[in-house]
């Protein structure tokens, strides 16, 4: 028998091992029959296991995704000012048998150990009673006749109160300082109790707390002052500067500065007496020529307040002041 002409049968189409599927052209009707079998089958599959089966599936799927992202792109960590790769780590460091210590940490102090105190007469050469151009105006002083007893020297010294108040009260204002009131007593009899100590008739004249304290038994029987009121009155008006001093701050000052790193508390005390004298000298100066206080009572106050208990360069002081009037012409802080 022959075989049937070529031209009238199909081509012989090549059959699949058992169990295989022959591939498809992409697009073509039996691709897309086969697709849609198969997932037709896959939800059969999900019907059968129920719903747990198909959200298990579901949560392989997306941790699959995210360990696929995070293998293509390496996590960064962000520190101050850089970005870094998490897996650049420093080398480890070496070991040594005897390893160095860490430098110490830095300090924030700016100044070094070794810088100077502050001048310790900063401050004082800065005041009001220092710097200001402030004068004493001319004041007429009227005073009583001296006499050495105990009474009478209390009565002289009340009006020589009167006249170092009007001296000194206008001056203060102008320098800007408060006016607090200079106090006085004079001490007879028995001692004076002060915060500063006992004061007894025979201790020289001082002040505390802006009080001012006379003894008119040292000044008589002591220094043996005679009938020379200028020299009563010198000694006064140096008490009555002294507590200018203490009622305006300027002795609180000298006290802290006396106490500074690098300070020399025997000059210190020196420039405040020294201060002192010059401006008694100034309160002089406003007052001579005037009413009570004429020449011999000044020549008596520059004579006993340049010899008698006086702090070294006493009469140049006396005579600056005096011849000044002025608080700034008394700046002895500021040399």
């Amino acid at each position: 028998m022959t075989s049937p002409d070529a031209g009238d049968s199909e081509p012989a189409t090549p059959t699949a091992a058992a169990g295989d599927e022959p591939p498809l052209p992409v697009g073509s009707w039996r691709a897309r029959q086969r697709l849609e079998y198969h997932e037709q089958q896959m939800l059969m599959v999900q019907a059968e296991r129920g719903p747990a089966y198909g959200a298990a599936v579901l949560v392989i799927t997306l941790v699959v995704g995210a360990l696929v992202y995070f293998a293509m792109r390496q996590p960064v960590q962000h520190l101050a000012g850089t970005a870094r790769p998490v897996t650049e780590l420093p080398p480890a460091p070496t070991a040594t048998s005897n390893p160095e210590p860490p430098p110490p940490p830095a300090t924030t102090s700016s100044a070094p150990a070794s810088t100077p105190p502050a001048d310790a007469r900063a401050a004082l050469a800065r005041h009001p009673l220092s710097t200001s151009d402030a004068t004493l105006g001319t004041t007429v002083c009227a005073l009583t006749r001296f006499d050495p007893a105990d009474e009478r020297q209390a009565k002289f010294f009340q009006e020589a109160k009167i006249c170092a108040d009007a001296v000194w009260g206008g001056a203060l204002t102008a320098a800007g300082l408060p006016t607090l009131p200079i106090q006085l007593v004079t001490v007879q009899g028995g001692p004076a109790s002060t915060q500063c100590g006992p004061v007894n008739p025979t201790d020289r004249p001082t002040q505390c707390r802006a009080t001012v304290y006379m003894t008119p038994a040292h000044l008589r029987d002591v220094e043996h002052d005679d009938r020379y009121p200028g020299r009563y009155f010198g000694v006064f008006l140096r008490e009555y500067a002294r507590a200018v001093q203490e009622a305006t701050g300027l002795t609180a000052l000298q006290a802290v500065a006396r106490k500074q790193p690098g300070a020399a508390p025997a000059d210190l005390d020196t420039r405040l007496a020294q201060q002192a004298t010059c401006l008694a000298g100034a309160a002089a100066g406003a007052m001579a020529g005037q009413g009570a206080v004429d020449a011999n009572i000044t020549n008596e106050i520059r004579d006993r307040l340049s010899t008698v208990d006086a702090p070294p360069d006493a009469a140049a002081w006396l005579a600056k002041g005096f011849q000044s009037k002025s608080f700034a012409a008394c700046n002895t802080w500021a040399n």
